[in-house]
């Protein structure tokens, strides 16, 4: 146990000495499946371009488009966009959103193509950090999500903030591959707009085009420490096919006088791992998870450490494979805390969910605050077989609460799994 403590200050030290403003649970790297493969580097911060208007963001598409060139954009302000985004076959490249920028298209309209924002085919090697995307709202026309992945490999999509996508906010289908949704945060804030094809379309990741596409060894994903936040109905995300890790997150989609039609979506061909979530704040008007139940019942799930929901597994009789667990690859790695954390750990509007990374953040890979972790498939801190760490506070010698280890003597405090709590001195 000591050496534990050990190397838990050391990582609080570093917490404190560099990237104070990013949460020591966030690893400002692309874990999960995104770096299966291969690792997802986007550009490398390669070629840096900022953008500030509509014109200037589509020439620095352009220009990456068929694989041409490795880029960085930066996006800046607030950039009304009034057609969808759709640049094919785009690699090696990174899109940043600066402090306080957005893109938005509030134009309602039946026009698919004017609708939406990024529409990635064939792209491969990319990521997209702290943007701000602001739709029209749900009105249920396919083809226009704020963000949809088609054919597209080692994605990274991190502290993004995705809002009232038409079709949806974020979607991927036609063997879409090895993608990582990291700290991101979804929501419905416009009312829907009722049409032909739906009353309430508030639905906010599809994984997955249909059950008679097969994609079965594609649309491999990680959902790590997202949050669905008010409005989102359903597709939290659904899922059909695909081994997907969803792994602390947080559901707060559901009000009693807005209750959802439920949380994750359980379809056909999906093998999922439901890692030390919170449910708790969602109100649903039927389970939290759904089980689309095809004819041949091909699904499997697996429930664990979650608040507001039952450790179980679940198979479907049409079903041939074993459960899922991502942490039987070797090559899988994603850091897991406790479900109890989750809620304090995402709301945080200084580094939890959403877009709420600095600027200075935004060309970092790796977390110093994780010290001398190597990022791995463990859950918490252990030592054969005793109570777990899950959760850390500090006090100066005096006993008031500190954010932060202070220069001098401190007092750190750690919370066990077990209900106990184990204190020592450290001097910074």
């Amino acid at each position: 146990m000591k050496k534990i403590l050990f190397t838990i200050i050391t990582t609080i030290l570093c917490t404190s000495n560099a990237n104070a403003q990013l949460s020591p649970f966030d690893e400002n790297a692309p874990v999960g499946w995104a770096s299966i493969g291969m690792e997802c580097t986007g550009s490398n911060n390669q070629n840096p371009v900022t953008v500030s208007t509509e014109e200037e963001l589509r020439a620095a598409l352009q220009a990456c488009k068929g694989g041409k060139a490795s880029k960085t954009i930066y996006i800046s302000g607030n950039i009304e966009v009034k057609e969808k985004l759709r640049y094919d076959g785009v690699k090696n490249c990174t899109i940043y959103g600066l402090p306080g920028s957005s893109l938005y298209n509030r134009y309602h309209n039946d026009n698919a193509d004017n609708a939406g924002f990024f529409f990635c085919q064939k792209w491969e090697n990319c990521i997209f950090r702290n943007l701000t995307l602001l739709g029209a709202g749900a009105y249920d026309i396919s083809a226009t999500d704020n963000m949809a992945f088609v054919t597209s490999k080692n994605i990274w999509v991190d502290h993004c903030d995705i809002q009232d996508g038409v079709d949806g906010n974020l979607d991927a289908k036609d063997d879409a591959d090895n993608l990582t949704i990291s700290w991101c945060k979804f929501a419905y804030y416009i009312a829907p707009w009722p049409n032909s094809e739906s009353a309430d379309h508030r639905c906010s990741s599809m994984w997955g085009s249909s059950n008679s596409r097969d994609e079965e060894g594609k649309l491999n994903s990680t959902f790590v420490n997202c949050w669905w936040h008010h409005g989102c109905g359903q597709r939290c995300p659904r899922i059909r096919w695909g081994s997907v890790h969803i792994a602390n997150c947080l559901w707060e989609n559901g009000t009693e006088d807005d209750p959802a039609q439920y949380c994750i979506g359980v379809g056909h061909g999906s093998d999922m791992y439901i890692e030390n979530g919170d449910f708790r704040g969602t109100v649903t008007s039927g389970p939290h998870l759904k089980e689309y139940l095809t004819e041949k019942k091909v699904f499997n799930f697996t429930v664990t450490g979650c608040l507001g929901e039952t450790n179980r597994q679940e198979m479907g009789p049409g079903c041939t494979v074993a459960y899922y667990n991502p942490y039987n690859d070797p090559n899988y790695k994603c850091r897991v805390y406790d479900a109890s954390l989750v809620k304090e750990i995402l709301t945080n509007p200084e580094n939890g969910a959403g877009a709420t990374l600095d600027e200075d953040l935004l060309t970092t890979r790796g977390n110093l605050n994780y010290g001398n972790y190597t990022p791995s498939a463990i859950k918490g801190v252990s030592d054969n077989g005793e109570a777990q760490v899950v959760g850390i506070r500090y006090y100066s010698i005096n006993g008031a609460l500190l954010d932060a280890p202070q220069e001098g003597v401190n007092i750190i405090e750690f919370q066990m799994s077990d209900g106990t709590k184990v204190v020592n001195k450290i001097n910074k």
